[in-house]
């Protein structure tokens, strides 16, 4: 997913980012994919999915590795397809 990419009308621009944002949004998805680590939910998921999951977490965990905010915006990890 890239957070800095706008599309308006066909036309792509990309805004610039701040950390803030990046950590917001990384927020964002940490709470949305918490429900998936109770226990009784992760236990229902496949292996695959269960690796997909902590793969997942984990880029979102390594976000603040990149050098720049922009840099981070442009590679934040998607959330597995099940998720949505």
């Amino acid at each position: 997913m890239n957070l800095r990419k706008i599309n308006t009308d066909g036309v792509v621009t990309y805004s610039e980012m701040i950390w803030g944002d990046i950590l917001m949004t990384r927020e964002t998805y940490f709470n949305l994919s918490d429900l998936w680590m109770l226990a009784d939910r992760y236990a229902q998921l496949t292996e695959e999915q269960q690796t997909e999951l902590t793969i997942y977490r984990q880029a979102l965990r390594d976000i603040t590795d990149y050098a720049t905010a922009n840099l981070a915006g442009d590679n934040f990890p998607d959330a597995p397809s099940w998720m949505n």
